[in-house]
C-alpha cells in the first residue's frame, strides 16, 4: 500500500465535499496513471479552493503498481484529482512511503 501526505484544493466554483473516512476520489499521477486513495482527515467537509493538508492511503497500489508508480513518484509533484474523466481539484505530494 501507498501511504501519502499531500495538499490537496478543490477547484469546482460552488461545491463542497463531505470529509469522511469512505471519501475515495481518484488521483491521476500522470503517464496514465490513476488511483483511488482514502483520504484521511480530521476535517468534516472540503470547501473549494481551500488548501488542506491530508494523509491519502492507497490500498490499491501494491508491488506490482508500485513497480510503476516508482519512476514518477516525487515529494512536491503535482496530481489532479478527478471524478471520472472530471477534474475536480488539484493536490501536491508532500511525503510518501511503501508498506508491502
Amino acid at each position: 500500500m501507498l501511504k501519502a501526505k499531500a495538499e490537496i484544493q478543490f477547484t469546482l466554483q460552488g461545491r463542497s465535499y463531505n470529509a469522511g473516512k469512505h471519501f475515495r476520489p481518484v488521483f491521476k499521477f500522470g503517464e496514465g496513471l490513476l488511483f483511488s486513495g482514502t483520504v484521511v482527515s480530521d476535517d468534516k467537509e472540503y470547501i473549494h479552493n481551500k488548501a488542506y493538508t491530508v494523509d491519502i492511503e492507497f490500498f490499491t497500489v501494491e508491488d506490482e503498481a508500485y513497480t510503476a508508480l516508482q519512476s514518477v513518484l516525487e515529494p512536491g509533484m503535482g496530481l489532479t484529482i478527478q471524478e471520472g474523466s472530471r477534474i475536480t481539484g488539484i493536490a501536491t505530494l508532500l511525503d510518501f512511503s511503501y508498506v508491502a
